[in-house]
């Protein structure tokens, strides 16, 4: 690759923990291909052709091949852990470089052909990580090692690592025999085959709604302006930009139910007919590997243990929340029935931003466009950058000229301000165009990993859909895109400051059911006034928000908060009842299901013709582990607990990133937690939070 960066010229290597360098093979590469990147430098995106993306599937799967041939070769004897699991560990930490570059580009380019070629190297990285991890000579190497006296004195991360790798042979089918396992093989490729598709075909469908001046009534003047057209009409598409303030402005309700149902049939049907199979496939799997369901295979490596431990979980605090979720949902009802004139019995779900909007400006007084005058895209970032900056004891500097997959991306360099090293190198591509992933996130590139050469940096891109600025007017966020932003890049600092010394360890390499919450944390920084003043300033008088207009955002802060909670209880138990036994039928649909769990588990009945089934995104990516974003929530907080005094405090902020930042995925998260809690966990701070 000929894209260098003198910012990541390679340094002295540094300890960690008392571990040692790796002695296993490093290696060397000589490729002029964009992405076949030599220790330490960053993917050359702007140079990225079609060709070039298939012919570096190709070079990393022959690597990968080689490390496997080594490996397969050694004398059982002669097995070591640089040689045989360290050798095994940084093959698959590299495939997974290229499978996350792969669905970068797949998910941001704009050029069509690229994107196209980076699902196809998808598959082909996907198709080989399948058959290596199935691959009998492998997991007999590292049983074989494992028996060792070495491997039986090992202690912290290695030692975590080995068992952690054996469960995951075990768990692959290793108790099968050779005809189940190549069964499984294929079951497992045609998952994530399916799985791509089901994401591209959501990030592609851009579909849009021409709507009459009356059907704008209310909508913000720059939402009017972006969507209006010659002929005097509106032209709504579903990206947040628009799509947010548009449910929460437009005061006719038949115009939001057409919006509504448009971003509801985001990749209908096809996705439909995806999922299906997806489901047939996962009820196969867990039976073949002696699991009742999916949910039962999924849930007992994590840390819930079992789904009845879900299950008991999500029902509680449905309960919990039952009181405070009627009182704000008739407060909803007053408001619907004092516009409309008459009782109203019902909240539609196109209904609910529109009278929590009005909620917010008439009870507690906070107009939110207002709000969002304070909030310009850019000086948030600077707030951002302020805070973690400061709390973790980092300096981010922009990198001026990189190479990056849209003129829109900036790129930024990571510095640890202890060790004046550089640990990191992030991009942020935040506007929305066609053809990109519709929501925020943050995608993981390179893991922060011990090599024989040095410390490896890591790498990773938060890809969002801010407002982007126009030649009238900067980017002004609501404040909940601003909770957004925070949260994403709690994920993004995750990966940064990672100290594991594998790969496979390293950042958000954690249980899904806990991954959330190192980026649920940040969100409470967005609410507090000491924060909020370092960047919260109006984008034309620069004047700071006001103090009594933070107030009021504060006390309208767990409004709703009950509702929120309540349709995260839904999405959760859907995707688990989706993979708990469901069993599809001439009968029963996913969309019947849709329909029969919003009406039981919300307030707000399901609307004939919305298949959200189709665009939620994470019923491939989580499969019956989306519950974790409330399960994670409660550790988050409790965890904010301890910032509460001061979350600005560098000691407790380094005290966070050494305890649970840095460890990634190298210990149990419970263990995490209670190592920085200095205490068991409880649910204390969870339910005070919102407002219980």
């Amino acid at each position: 690759m000929n894209y260098r960066l003198p910012l990541f010229l390679p340094f002295t290597f540094l300890v960690l923990n008392g571990n040692i360098a790796l002695k296993a093979q490093e290696i060397k590469l000589t490729s002029a291909n964009p992405i076949v990147v030599n220790y330490n430098e960053v993917v050359d995106f702007a140079r990225l052709s079609a060709r070039n993306i298939k012919e570096a599937s190709t070079w990393y799967i022959e690597e990968a091949k080689a490390s496997d041939k080594r490996i397969n070769s050694l004398n059982d004897s002669k097995r070591t852990f640089e040689n045989t699991i360290a050798d095994l560990e940084q093959a698959r930490t590299l495939l997974d470089q290229a499978a996350s570059v792969y669905e970068v580009i797949s998910s941001a380019s704009p050029d069509k052909a690229i994107r196209d070629a980076a699902t196809a190297a998808s598959q082909d990285i996907s198709d080989f990580q399948t058959q290596q991890n199935l691959d009998e000579s492998l997991y007999k190497a590292v049983k074989a090692y494992a028996q060792s006296p070495a491997a039986k004195n090992l202690i912290g991360e290695r030692n975590y690592y080995l068992k952690k790798i054996i469960t995951e042979y075990e768990r692959n089918g290793f108790a099968l025999t050779p005809d189940k396992r190549d069964t499984l093989k294929k079951i497992n490729n045609q998952i994530q085959e399916l799985s791509i598709h089901f994401g591209r075909n959501i990030a592609q469908d851009n579909p849009t709604l021409t709507l009459t001046e009356s059907e704008m009534n209310g909508v913000p003047a720059d939402i009017r302006k972006a969507t209006q057209q010659t002929d005097g009409s509106y032209k709504i598409n579903v990206s947040n930009p628009i799509y947010i303030p548009f449910m929460s402005y437009a005061k006719n309700a038949e115009a939001r139910k057409r919006v509504y149902l448009l971003k509801m049939n985001v990749a209908a049907p096809q996705n439909e007919t995806l999922l299906a199979e997806i489901l047939r496939l996962r009820a196969k799997k867990a039976t073949l590997l002696g699991h009742e369901t999916y949910a039962d295979y999924a849930t007992a490596s994590i840390m819930s243990k079992n789904k009845k431990a879900v299950w008991d979980f999500e029902n509680n605090l449905k309960t919990e929340l039952r009181p405070k979720i009627l009182s704000e949902y008739k407060e909803l009802l007053d408001l619907k029935s004092a516009e409309t004139g008459k009782k109203e019995f019902v909240i539609f779900p196109y209904d609910v931003s529109y009278y929590t909007t009005k909620l917010l400006d008439e009870k507690y007084k906070v107009d939110e466009d207002k709000v969002k005058e304070y909030f310009e895209l850019q000086n948030v970032i600077k707030g951002l950058f302020a805070v973690y900056q400061r709390i973790y004891n980092l300096t981010f500097t922009e990198d001026k000229h990189p190479s990056v997959w849209h003129p829109d991306v900036q790129a930024f360099s990571v510095t640890d301000n202890a060790t004046q090293k550089l640990i990191g190198y992030f991009y942020l591509d935040l506007y929305p165009r066609d053809n990109k992933y519709k929501h925020a996130a943050c995608f993981p590139i390179t893991a922060a990993r011990t090599t024989a050469a040095g410390r490896h940096l890591a790498s990773a891109t938060l890809i969002c859909n801010f407002p982007k600025p126009t030649a009238d007017q900067p980017s002004l966020m609501p404040h909940s895109e601003v909770q957004t932003l925070f949260h994403e890049f709690g994920h993004l600092m995750h990966a940064m400051v990672s100290e594991t010394e594998l790969g496979q360890l390293s950042g958000t390499n954690v249980v899904t059911d806990f991954v959330e919450a190192p980026s649920q944390i940040m969100e409470n920084w967005v609410w507090n006034k000491q924060v909020l003043s370092l960047f919260a300033k109006h984008y034309k008088t620069g004047e700071m928000i006001p103090s009594e207009l933070l107030d009021k955002m504060i006390a309208s802060k767990n409004a709703t908060s009950g509702l929120l909670t309540l349709q995260q209880i839904f999405y959760g138990s859907f995707d688990f009842t989706l993979n708990d036994g469901f069993k599809i039928s001439d009968e029963q649909s996913v969309s019947n299901l849709v329909k029969q769990i919003q009406n039981s588990t919300t307030l707000y009945p399901y609307v004939d013709g919305a298949h959200f089934e189709c665009n939620f995104g994470h019923l491939t990516g989580y499969g019956s582990q989306y519950y974790g974003y409330l399960w994670s929530l409660v550790y988050a907080q409790d965890m904010f607990s301890v910032f509460a005094g001061d979350p600005l405090s560098a000691e407790t902020g380094n005290r966070f990133r050494r305890t649970v930042l840095a460890k990634g995925g190298s210990d149990d998260a419970i263990n995490l937690v209670k190592n920085f809690l200095g205490r068991e966990p409880d649910d204390k701070a969870f339910l005070k939070n919102l407002g219980l």
